[in-house]
């Protein structure tokens, strides 16, 4: 089976290499061709083609065509010399002639290396591989067969006949581990390319490595494609091949009848194929089932009368059939000295197998050359376009147009909507900023006439009141020479008024702020407070100078006042501590007292002057942090002096 599936491989290279410059149209068609008047080139083409036809319809003819290619293709400046070089290669291998045939493909590949042509190359380079064949030279036979294969990867048709034949050289050489992968390679593509011969015989030898592991319900199942190929293509071929390998399998699991059914009916397929060889090949295994069944007499008379020392033996398994089992079987009969000769037979074909020496060239240009990482990505990259192809294809052009103009009217409706949200996002940031500098501006006017007023509130205080307290503070001392209790005692009283006065006036403007800093001015009003007050206030300032304008001054001075006030005047405080500090652009007021605190969720409980803090908060765009309970008051204002309105 394995040989006569590698003759049908060199005829199938022969006629891809054929395909390259056309299709192939029948002997018939060709001769008519011929009568016509062409160019010498198409001449080269037609007798090629004829040639390449006849390998397999009628081999005589084959080489005078293949010659008649040959003086055209020199006649045309070579044209397609280096295939006509292939089929005179192909026609001597099928002749018997290996040595003939690689000195045709040599001509062939130098031709190349003037005029390369990767596939044709690669064509050529898988049947100088298939010359080596049965020469036990292993490394050579690899060597062309990888070379063969990587010139044609990507091409599942072609590639699942050269890993077929790849696997064949492993099996040669007894490694069957590195067989069995590539005839599934072998399978997978075949399968794929929709190639039934490659697979049904890929399947078939699977079957044989399955059974030589007696693992049967594997042979089973591949033998089971194998079948239903058979079914499919009527193929004389394939179904001779799959009964004989079925009988064989029911052999191994004793169903002896079964397996008999299945021999007799591969013998008459190979009958009809009118092939001697096939039909030696069935009484082989006819004479093994009946040695299994122990019937040595008719077994001894199959081997003896069917012509079975014609049988050519092709791998260790038909070895083992027509030299050990008949070995095995002389002996039972008491023909020992046949018996010896048939064991010695087997044994020496085996040690052929097995040399050493070749099995080490094999695993070195095996490692040589490390391919079977890259043939599992090109097997994965081809299913892969495989996939994408056959999903393309499937693409009605009626239904891409509606979903490119869905996708469209989609797309248009998404961006006119992101348009529109954008915009709306826009006029509503403008009316926020609005607001916010509305408002800004709002609580500016409001700060600033508040600041106005104080500013004349003290002013008049300050000229107008403590002036006149002073001119009658003068008046009234002039009186103290009568000693009159009642007028020393009037002028303490306007010496306090006075005292009360300029706190209340510089309360209101303290002259600190106004020709100092805000850390200044918040010491002095510290001091200023515990000069007249029992409670104790302390001032820290940690961080950097701080620099800001002076309305953030003022603002930030207010929030410390009133917070200072609302402790000493509702807090009930013993201790207020106030803290200023500047650090990383960043200002914090902190004030604390240990007061009685208030209720924060009572919104009037909090009066005015919270929410005058709020408000000059707000305007210098800074975060409240406000904690109250019994233990006392904490407020935490924050003020980035990157947000402030004023820069």
């Amino acid at each position: 089976m394995r040989n006569n599936l590698r003759y049908f491989i060199v005829l199938f290279l022969c006629l891809v290499s054929y395909s390259l410059f056309g299709q192939t149209t029948g002997i018939d068609s060709l001769k008519r061709e011929l009568n016509k008047k062409h160019p010498d080139t198409t001449f080269v083409s037609i007798y090629l083609s004829l040639s390449a036809e006849s390998i397999y319809y009628d081999f005589k003819k084959a080489k005078p065509y293949a010659d008649s290619a040959l003086q055209y293709s020199l006649k045309t400046n070579k044209y397609q010399i280096a295939q006509v070089y292939n089929n005179l290669g192909l026609i001597e291998h099928e002749n018997g002639e290996p040595e003939l045939a690689r000195m045709f493909y040599d001509k062939a590949l130098k031709e190349l290396d003037e005029n390369d042509d990767k596939k044709v190359r690669g064509i050529v380079y898988g049947n100088y591989s298939v010359t080596y064949d049965n020469s036990n030279n292993f490394d050579k036979e690899l060597e062309y067969s990888l070379k063969a294969i990587e010139l044609n990867s990507g091409d599942d048709f072609e590639l699942s006949f050269l890993y077929y034949n790849h696997s064949v050289i492993y099996e040669d050489a007894g490694f069957n581990n590195e067989s069995v992968y590539y005839l599934e390679l072998a399978r997978e593509m075949a399968s794929r390319s929709e190639e039934l011969r490659v697979e049904s015989y890929a399947s078939m030898n699977l079957a044989y490595h399955a059974m030589r592991e007696k693992e049967y319900s594997k042979a089973e199942n591949y033998l089971v494609r194998v079948g239903e190929i058979c079914q499919e293509t009527n193929s004389l071929e394939v179904c001779h091949y799959y009964y004989l390998t079925l009988g064989r399998l029911q052999t191994l699991q004793e169903k002896y009848n079964e397996a008999e059914v299945s021999i007799l009916k591969s013998k008459d397929l190979a009958i009809q194929r009118n092939l001697e060889s096939k039909i030696v090949e069935s009484y082989l295994m006819l004479g093994n089932l009946e040695f299994e069944k122990g019937n040595y007499a008719e077994a001894a008379h199959i081997y003896d009368t069917k012509n079975i020392d014609s049988f050519e033996v092709i791998n260790l398994w038909y070895a083992d059939l027509k030299y050990k089992k008949r070995a095995l079987l002389e002996s039972k009969l008491g023909n020992h000295k046949k018996s010896n000769e048939l064991l010695y037979n087997y044994l020496t074909y085996a040690d052929s197998i097995h040399k050493s020496e070749n099995r080490s060239l094999l695993t070195n240009a095996d490692r040589k050359y490390k391919i079977e990482k890259k043939n599992k990505e090109i097997a994965e990259q081809q299913l892969e376009l495989k996939e994408q192809e056959t999903e393309i294809q499937k693409q009605d052009s009626q239904i891409i147009y509606m979903t490119g103009l869905a996708l469209f009217l989609l797309v248009a409706g998404l961006l006119t909507w992101l348009v529109y949200q954008q915009k709306q996002k826009r006029k509503n940031q403008e009316i926020l900023t609005l607001k916010r500098e509305y408002q800004i501006k709002s609580l500016e006017s409001l700060i600033e006439g508040e600041e106005k007023e104080r500013f004349r509130i003290a002013k008049e205080l300050h000229d107008g009141i403590n002036g006149d307290l002073s001119a009658i503070k003068y008046k009234l001392s002039s009186l103290l020479e009568m000693n009159n209790k009642v007028i020393k005692e009037a002028i303490t009283m306007i010496d306090d008024s006075c005292e009360q006065v300029r706190a209340i006036s510089h309360n209101l403007m303290p002259p600190s702020l106004e020709n100092f800093n805000l850390v200044e001015a918040t010491e002095n009003y510290c001091d200023s407070i515990n000069a007249v007050n029992k409670e104790s206030v302390t001032f820290q300032f940690i961080g950097e100078d701080i620099q800001i304008s002076k309305k953030a001054e003022v603002n930030a001075f207010r929030i410390i006042q009133e917070l200072i006030s609302n402790a000493l005047k509702h807090a009930q405080a013993g201790e207020i501590n106030v803290q200023l500090s500047n650090r990383e652009g960043v200002v914090q007021i902190t004030v604390e007292d240990d007061g009685k605190g208030f209720d924060q969720n009572n919104i009037e409980s909090q009066g005015i002057g919270l929410s005058n803090i709020q408000s000059r908060a707000d305007y210098l765009n800074a975060e409240i942090d406000l904690i109250s309970n019994a233990q006392g008051t904490s407020c935490t204002i924050d003020i980035d002096l990157n947000k402030l309105n004023d820069n």
